[in-house]
């Protein structure tokens, strides 16, 4: 038996790697995340009230949602104020995954660190990526600053709080918020344009993924009512279940290999990660294969012009996977520019304070990512006793784990060196 081991992976926000077991005619991918990460050890035990600024280590948008979760525990409405803060918070971060996103993109072609002394002796094509990439890397710059002004932090943030949030803005921070707006929004569609017509064009960056299709499983959102929807590969509507529903429907498989548990249907049952029917994905695409209308004008526009380029949902294809990140990036923007004016982000309270608590709590958000959802048992005291997370790695685990083995399989059949092989995965798990 041959055994390939791929490692590290790039771009991935846990430790992973891909291991290949190959034995004559028979090939064994595995997607493996290498570090533990216990959401029980981290919380149980812990007042529920600090849950916003522990579980943001798991990713940024785990703090609005145990925010979320924290109002309903409390029974609580935060004021507009902080609802207009929160909301402004989520889609600062939208901005800021997705840009990252197709910076690692780009420079998954090139050297990010190229010796500009020869700068004038390069092609027009790499010229043309280089100012791209620096432009990319400055708006990314700018949305972080955005979550710091709203959020404390980008990567750990700490302002929301149970019914509210923590603190006002400063004076100088809404102008600043209005700047960051008028040209994140520009760039948003400038970089969506060159995305239609230069990354899925006839040799362009995407160009060699054109008819790679990835696993065909149904996708998990949040639909404009709230509700959670699934929907089926065949694209025959959706089924439809009360956010509150998921812990009933979803359940999660620990296997001995991997730290990350797998998220499955459990009226499918386990059958292992060969088997795609119990399983489903969240994420960019898995919003857009939904087919909901986009949340501003400018976005459903540009969702209107990327469905004539990758087609009408649901598709399955790496090219409409990125194109679904432009769409967002564009709404995200527009969003946080109607809600960074001061009418918006000021008001006479910051929070409602607390006057009653229940035994459990949950919620669900949209965060970039994907679907994030949040169950808590705690006791009279308000410590927590049990914690439940289903978020975008555990949802997509066994999505990473087909795709890996589409990937490596197919490429080992071409003879295709292991760098090559990893480089390739990396590229392909990029939107997920």
């Amino acid at each position: 038996m041959q055994t390939i081991k791929l490692e590290p992976l790039r771009w991935q926000e846990n430790p992973s790697r891909i291991t290949v077991h190959a034995n004559n005619s028979h090939l064994a991918v595995y997607y493996q995340v290498t570090s533990s990460k216990s959401p029980e050890a981290l919380c149980c035990g812990r007042p529920v009230e600090e849950l916003p600024r522990i579980l943001p280590i798991l990713g940024p948008g785990h703090h609005l949602t145990a925010a979320l979760a924290l109002d309903r525990l409390f029974q609580v409405n935060p004021p507009d104020l902080a609802q207009n803060m929160r909301t402004a918070l989520l889609h600062a971060q939208y901005c800021s995954a997705h840009l990252r996103k197709f910076f690692f993109l780009m420079t998954s072609i090139q050297d990010p660190l190229v010796d500009f002394r020869t700068f004038g002796r390069r092609s027009r094509l790499q010229k043309t990526s280089i100012r791209l990439v620096e432009k990319i890397m400055c708006h990314a710059a700018l949305s972080q600053e955005a979550e710091d002004i709203l959020g404390g932090r980008h990567d750990h943030p700490l302002t929301a709080v149970a019914g509210g949030v923590s603190r006002y803005l400063k004076e100088g921070h809404y102008q600043r918020l209005t700047d960051i707006c008028n040209a994140l929004l520009p760039f948003a569609r400038e970089l969506s344009e060159l995305t239609r017509t230069e990354f899925l064009a006839d040799g362009g960056i995407l160009s060699q993924w054109t008819d790679f299709e990835i696993p065909a499983l149904a996708g998990l959102v949040l639909n404009d009512g709230g509700k959670a929807a699934l929907t089926r590969p065949n694209g025959n509507g959706s089924q439809q279940y009360n956010a509150e529903q998921l812990g009933d429907i979803i359940a999660l498989q620990q296997e001995e290999w991997t730290y990350m548990p797998f998220a499955y249907l459990k009226d499918q049952g386990w059958q292992g990660v060969g088997h795609t029917d119990s399983f489903f994905f969240v994420g960019p695409l898995a919003r857009f294969n939904a087919g909901q209308a986009a949340a501003t004008p400018l976005a459903e526009e540009e969702r209107q012009r990327m469905m004539e380029t990758v087609g009408k949902p649901p598709a399955y294809k790496l090219t409409a996977a990125f194109g679904a990140l432009a769409v967002e990036l564009i709404q995200a923007a527009e969003t946080l520019q109607s809600l960074s004016c001061p009418e918006k982000l000021s008001g006479p309270a910051l929070r409602s304070i607390p006057a009653t608590k229940a035994d459990s709590t949950w919620a669900a958000l949209e965060t970039p990512q994907g679907l994030t959802w949040h169950q808590y048992q705690v006791d009279e005291k308000g410590l927590v006793q049990a914690v439940t997370l289903i978020d975008a790695h555990v949802a997509n685990n066994a999505f990473k784990n087909l795709m890996a083995g589409q990937l490596v399989g197919t490429a080992l059949e071409r003879k295709e060196n292991p760098n090559a092989i990893k480089e390739k995965v990396a590229v392909a798990m990029l939107p997920f």
